[in-house]
């Protein structure tokens, strides 16, 4: 259930999702025109690594707002990074004991996918519900 107040939230992180979703895509893609269809795998697979968990923590997070929701919140935020950290290790495992990834599309891609987060600003920038308009 996602509150009215952290919708506007919800669908900033949600932006921010798709973005990074077709990010591993061109990464992928990219990786396998350039050199060959296990690259453009591993790459895929590297970006899923970061993007699936990275997408239940923003779900979990924004799922509440508000003043008089601050636990709830909390919970949210912790809940969903406990997750994630949990999910991204899982997935690492199971993709380098049990894939047959190569290791440097599949870790250039990780890389950038952690790296894009620090275009997390540009997506929150223009939620007016985030602003102080005083």
């Amino acid at each position: 259930m996602v509150d009215k107040l952290a919708k506007k939230s919800q669908k900033s992180g949600l932006k921010l999702m798709a973005f990074q979703l077709l990010f591993v895509l061109v990464i992928a893609l990219i990786s396998t025109v350039f050199f060959s269809v296990k690259a453009g795998y591993s790459a895929l697979a590297g970006g899923i690594t970061f993007v699936l968990p990275n997408a239940i923590f923003v779900i979990m997070t924004f799922a509440h707002a508000g003043a008089r929701q601050t636990k709830l919140v909390l919970r949210g935020f912790y809940a969903g990074e406990a997750i994630k950290l949990f999910l991204t290790v899982v997935l690492l495992i199971v993709f380098l004991k049990y894939g047959t990834v190569l290791l440097a599309p599949f870790y250039v891609s990780f890389a950038l996918l952690v790296a894009s987060q620090w275009l997390a600003p540009l997506f929150f920038y223009n939620n007016n519900g985030m602003k102080n308009d005083s």
